[in-house]
Order: C-alpha cells, then structure tokens, then sequence
C-alpha cells in the first residue's frame, strides 16, 4: 500500500500492519477492527515474512504457516533450561469436589488385524436404538487415550505415558464424554481422567439439544449415545515449544482420532469425527475458555445401526 494520502478506512490487509508509518497505532486498529493492544500480535505474525514482488497476494493462512516454522520460531524453550523442567499438570483444573465415576474392566479388543481395522473403518451417523455398553466405552477410552505405563521424565519419576503418541509426550488432548444412552451412566458431562480411570462428572442431564446445537449441519449428534469432545489445553506444550506447539497440538489431535476411528471399529462401534461446530456454543457447553483450552473436534460413537 501506499502512505501519505491513504485512507486508512481501506486498510483492510494484515500485512499492510507493518508498511503504516504515517498513521498512529489507534487509526490503525480501528481501521482493521482490532484494539492497540491487538497490534503487537499481528505485527508478530507478519514479521519475517519477505515476498517476492512477483509473488501472489500473501493470505492468512500464509503468515501462520510462515510463522510457525521451526526457523522463526524463537521462544522454545531452551535445551539446558529443559534440563531442570517440569511439565505442566496433565489434567484440567476443575473444581473440587465433583463425583467421579470409576470406569469398570475395559471390554477387551477382539483379535482384529490392524489391516482389518483400517479397511472396515468407515464415518458412521446412524446408530441402532439401546445403550452403547459402559464396557465398551471404557474400551474406546482405554485403549484410544488411555496410559499404558510410566516412566522417568521430564524430572519426573514416574511420567505417564499414553497410548496416543504426542509431541514431548506431553498430552496436550483432553477427552470429555457428553453420555447420551450410556448403560450403567447418567446422562451428563465427563471428563475422562486416563489416571484413573475414571470420569469426572461436570455437568448433569440431558446434553442431546445443546451437543446438536453445538454442531453446524449435524443433527444426527442429538441420536449419538456417546460424543466425544476432544479438547486442547495449550499451556501443556507452549512451555515447551512455545507458539510451535500450535502446530503440534493438532498433529496430536489427529494422531488420536485415528487411534479412535481404529479402536471403536474393532469395537464394532459405529463412528465419525465432527469439525464442523460452533466454536463458542461448544466452548461455553465444557465451560473453557476458549483461547487457551477449547474444543477442537467431536466425536459421536454408539452401536451401528443394523448390527
């Protein structure tokens, strides 16, 4: 852009945050909608970015790939100060005293071939009438997300570590149960806590009008037994990766989702992963904030339908 006689209620382009040199930071933020305090932030993502005079228009999506490149990224954590470190807490704050309810033995995983399982898995949003077994979903949570041992590390004697590989090992996916038609389960929220194993109860009732509410095109949700919500808590990893983790966090989502799609198809559980939600009305239903801990998938389980 240029500068001088510019009207500055056309900026509309980020990257023309860092060509302004005649216009004061509040005109500025108040042309792109943002506050003062807003600017640092976007300065940030732009900077280090050279383009060529040839080069197509930069988009969002650009400045973020370009900022979270091992490169330009300048607040990991330092190797010798990783020495000394410990991890942050591996489960949610929640409040005190809420009940939990102890999960029973984990129904076992059926001799099912690893190439069987890829090959059967498919998205399912049908589900038979019933309950879906509290067995069963105790099997999915276990072997999907569930600690299979624990190990020196990270100046801890005893480290968990899960059955869903993550950067660092650090686990920065949380798994919450919207229990829909659970046998042996109240209806109501749960937080699935692995060191338990147990879940949590964070919120009682019926949740099928506010799961479907929370989905975009995706009514079916209100018939799930079982949603899973799969939530990220970026404080784990930022300790260590700094703004990277960003990109590691939803690598790790997505490494459990497939442990997911696999485990519940050798369940014989019907399934799919949901992306398409309303971020704040499914934020607001777990009670995050949704900036530093929100929901980043769904994931809707329950006996077929026909089987």
């Amino acid at each position: 852009m240029t500068t001088g006689t510019t009207d500055i209620t056309h900026i509309t382009d980020v990257t023309d945050v860092t060509d302004v040199t005649d216009v004061t930071d509040k005109q500025l933020a108040h042309a792109l909608g943002l506050r003062v305090c807003d600017l640092p932030a976007l300065r940030g993502l732009a900077a280090r970015v050279a383009v060529g005079a040839d080069a197509p228009p930069l988009r969002p999506r650009d400045l973020l790939h370009r900022r979270l490149r091992a490169a330009v990224c300048d607040d990991m954590i330092d190797p010798r100060e990783l020495q000394a470190a410990r991890p942050r807490p591996a489960e949610p704050a929640l409040p005190a005293g809420l009940p939990s309810v102890p999960l029973p033995e984990p129904e076992p995983l059926p001799s099912t071939s690893l190439a069987d399982a890829i090959e059967q898995r498919h998205s399912s949003t049908v589900f038979a009438p019933g309950p879906l077994p509290l067995t069963t979903l105790a099997g999915l949570l276990e072997s999907a997300a569930g600690i299979h041992d624990h190990r020196p590390g990270y100046n801890v004697r005893d480290f968990p570590v899960r059955r869903a590989p993550s950067a660092g090992g650090l686990s920065p996916v949380d798994v919450y149960v919207v229990a829909n038609d659970v046998g042996g389960l109240d209806q109501g929220l749960y937080y699935y806590r692995p060191a338990g194993p147990e879940l949590t109860v964070v919120d009682s009732g019926n949740m099928r009008g506010k799961v479907a509410e929370a989905g975009i095109a995706a009514d079916w949700l209100f018939h799930a037994p079982a949603v899973l919500v799969l939530t990220l808590d970026m404080a784990r990893v930022e300790w260590k990766y700094g703004i990277r983790s960003y990109r590691f966090a939803h690598v790790d989502l997505g490494v459990l989702t497939q442990n997911l799609y696999l485990v519940a198809t050798a369940l014989g559980l019907g399934c799919t992963a949901v992306a398409a939600f309303d971020d704040d009305t499914a934020n607001e239903l777990l009670r995050l904030d949704g900036r530093d801990t929100f929901v980043s998938l769904m994931f809707a389980c329950g006996p077929p339908a026909g089987r």
